[in-house]
């Protein structure tokens, strides 16, 4: 099962470097919730050095709330946004030899796309105009939602859960709540284990917080088991 972790989020201290040998994609913020010039092209050079695929990780921006409040745009508003981001994310990419893959929205922009067909629609309608072979990343357990638009994709979508977030059934806890993030890293693992063996919904990565100091220290349990 792919890993996936996102990245590049100019956090203190920054984990970047002990977490990127351990997973297989990625998520690179791209300038809405977090980073900059600097830290996205020393996160894609550190991706490339570590053989691990290269998503653009975009947002609203609003790097105040970390992307996880919800903006209210019209939809040429959203595409400018996102295409602005995931366009320039992609040059930096060429620049430095290194290939953009998929794209994950981040924070309220990812729930959003999950609970609004105008965003999703939106977002499609970015890697059409980018890269119809870019992969988009959504949240696994609404694959009746997500079908008909994905087949009108050439890409395909990645269902992805969280290994360090709580769930309701197939469905996460909101952050607002109890239970929303797991802290031991113990049981992020269990998560995570219990994922890989699941059979009544469509898996195809597993997401690690690299702002969750417990995930960080569960993918370091993983790559020493």
């Amino acid at each position: 099962m792919l890993i996936n972790c996102d990245l590049g989020e100019c956090l203190t201290p920054n984990p970047d470097a002990d977490v990127m040998p351990l997973i297989d994609m990625a998520n690179i913020a791209c300038g809405g919730h977090a980073g900059n010039d600097v830290s996205m092209v020393e996160t894609i050079k550190l991706a490339t050095k570590n053989r691990v695929r290269i998503g653009a990780h975009p947002s609203y921006a609003d790097q105040l709330n970390f992307g996880r409040v919800s903006h209210d745009l019209n939809d040429d508003e959203l595409f400018d946004l996102i295409y602005d981001q995931v366009s320039y994310f992609q040059e930096l990419c060429t620049q430095n030899g290194a290939r953009l893959e998929y794209i994950k929205p981040h924070g309220a922009l990812y729930h959003d796309m999950t609970q609004k067909q105008s965003v999703l629609s939106v977002i499609c309608n970015v890697i059409k105009a980018i890269d119809v072979n870019l992969s988009l990343i959504v949240q696994a357990g609404n694959e009746d939602y997500f079908n008909d638009i994905e087949k009108d994709m050439n890409a395909p979508f990645l269902h992805e859960v969280f290994a360090d977030r709580g769930y309701n059934g197939t469905q996460m806890i909101a952050r607002s709540k109890k239970g929303a993030v797991l802290t031991n890293a113990n049981t992020i693992v269990e998560q995570y284990q219990k994922f890989l063996s699941e059979k009544s919904f469509k898996i195809d990565t597993i997401c690690f917080h690299s702002d969750n100091m417990a995930s960080v220290e569960g993918l370091k349990l993983l790559k020493n088991a």
